[in-house]
């Protein structure tokens, strides 16, 4: 590929493992940005499950969030919208989910604050406080402007089940994004996914996908994957990141994304 210009990295199941940057990848990213080579990170995560993280805020210098809806700039401090759903939009999903699916209960993204028909939803997530929650029975959207991702789980149906379930529903203007094993679906935008955002996020400073190599591991990542001239999917991936990706590294836990860069980079690991 041309000359490096761009590190792309997912993060949870990529660069972080349950939620933590080990100093190896740090050492990396670090190392990579001296040679000034941009590292973004693009995430399901919002803004500030990212930012907030201390070891984050200081290896990248971007991340493209919620899938692809927002940006945010860490030298300018800065949260920029790119493609939110329309609230009407969201009202009559989440009326179209309820007809599949009776016991699902949601959460609502808002670029700001979750709001969340049940506590569980803020189960072993980081960082995205902070939380509102709401009755089931009561409006999700009251009061709301924006809507960055609609979060939907459903109790007694596993990953599968809730997947095969919600594929029945069609609602133009969304899509639909699953982690594997983990039983929670989103829903963004039709026009958000991290290609497009990363796409465009580098068209802006003039860098083609020649000069970008990506790292990721779920379908979330598959065509960020699949635009970036170079790409890793990790070797514990979902098979759809498998499939895009033209390169396989170590897994997640044993730092993959470092070992590619060390590798690209002709770096001395020590």
């Amino acid at each position: 590929m041309n000359s490096l210009k761009v590190i792309a990295t997912d993060l949870d199941g990529t660069l972080l493992h349950r939620g933590n940057l080990s100093q190896r990848n740090h050492k990396a990213l670090l190392a990579a940005r001296e040679r000034n080579i941009l590292v973004v990170a693009v995430t399901a995560r919002a803004p500030r499950g990212v930012h907030r993280h201390p070891e984050l805020a200081s290896s990248i210098d971007a991340a493209i969030c919620c899938n692809g809806a927002m940006v945010y700039d860490f030298a300018a401090g800065a949260t920029a919208f790119r493609h939110p759903m329309p609230i009407p939009t969201a009202r009559e999903l989440q009326r179209r989910l309820l007809d599949a699916i009776p016991q699902a209960l949601f959460a609502i993204e808002t670029g700001e604050s979750q709001i969340a028909q049940d506590p569980q939803f803020e189960v072993g997530v980081h960082l995205h406080d902070p939380w509102r929650f709401v009755d089931p029975d009561a409006d999700l959207f009251d009061g709301v402007d924006t809507v960055a991702t609609l979060v939907v789980r459903a109790p007694g149906l596993d990953a599968a089940a809730l997947v095969a379930r919600a594929r029945r529903v069609e609602m133009p203007g969304v899509q639909m994004w699953h982690w594997g094993s983990y039983p929670e679906i989103e829903y963004s935008a039709q026009d958000a996914t991290k290609g497009r955002a990363l796409a465009a996020w580098c068209a802006g400073r003039g860098i083609g996908p020649e000069s970008v190599i990506a790292f990721g591991d779920m379908p979330t990542d598959v065509s960020m994957l699949a635009w970036a001239g170079r790409s890793f999917a990790m070797a514990d991936a979902n098979a759809e990141a498998l499939a895009a990706a033209t390169d396989r590294t170590a897994a997640c836990a044993d730092d993959g994304v470092a070992h590619a860069i060390e590798t690209i980079l002709d770096l001395r690991v020590t």
